[in-house]
C-alpha cells in the first residue's frame, strides 16, 4: 500500500513539474523584433535653470524667458510626455514669482502659500502639462520676478536668495 501511494505521489510530482516547465517555456517566448521608443525632453539644454538675482534691488522687475521641447537636435520623442515646472527658492528676499506661459497665462505664482520641502526650500509646482509626441512642439515660459520698492530697507541688503526651475517629466502611460 505504501508503495501505491508513493508511486501516486511521484507521478503528481512529475505532473506537477512538467506543468511549471510547460508554463514557463510557454511564458518565455515572444518576438524579438522590439523598437524602443525615443524620449527626448529639451529644457534649453539644460536639466536646472538658475534665474540670476544676486543684483537684484527694491523697484526692479526681471523677465527671464525659456523653453521646454520635445524635439533636439533633429530627434523628435516617439513618446508622449508628461512634465511639471518647478520652482524652488529660499525666499528669504521678499520677491513677487511669477511663471507664464507664451499666452500670458499665469502657471505659478510662487510665494509663501506653497509648501516648503525638507531643506527648506519654498517649492511651486505647475499642474501636469502634457506634451504630445505626434508633432515638434516648443513651449514658451516667462518668469516674472518683481522685487517691491516699499522693502527698500537695509533689512534687505545684506539678504542672499536664489530661484531654480526644474523641469520634472516622465513618459504619459495612458
Amino acid at each position: 500500500m505504501k508503495k501505491i501511494i508513493l508511486i501516486i505521489v511521484i507521478v503528481f510530482m512529475s505532473m506537477g513539474i512538467g506543468l511549471t516547465y510547460s508554463m514557463y517555456t510557454n511564458d518565455a517566448k515572444g518576438n524579438t523584433n522590439i523598437s524602443l521608443a525615443t524620449f527626448v525632453f529639451d529644457t534649453d539644454r539644460k536639466e536646472l535653470i538658475n534665474i540670476p538675482i544676486s543684483n537684484i534691488k527694491p523697484g526692479d522687475n526681471i523677465k527671464y524667458e525659456f523653453d521646454v521641447s520635445n524635439n533636439s537636435n533633429k530627434k523628435k520623442s516617439d513618446v508622449t510626455i508628461k512634465y511639471n515646472i518647478i520652482i524652488k527658492t529660499m525666499h528669504f528676499i521678499p520677491l513677487d514669482i511669477e511663471l507664464y506661459n507664451a499666452d500670458n497665462d499665469l502657471i505659478i505664482k510662487c510665494n509663501e502659500d506653497n509648501i516648503r520641502n525638507e531643506l527648506n526650500e519654498l517649492e511651486c509646482h505647475s499642474a501636469d502639462i502634457i506634451m504630445p509626441y505626434t508633432e515638434d512642439v516648443i513651449d514658451k515660459y516667462y518668469i516674472k520676478i518683481d522685487f517691491p520698492i516699499e522693502y527698500n530697507s537695509l533689512e534687505y541688503a545684506s539678504l542672499v536668495d536664489y530661484i531654480n526651475i526644474e523641469i520634472d517629466s516622465s513618459q504619459k502611460i495612458d
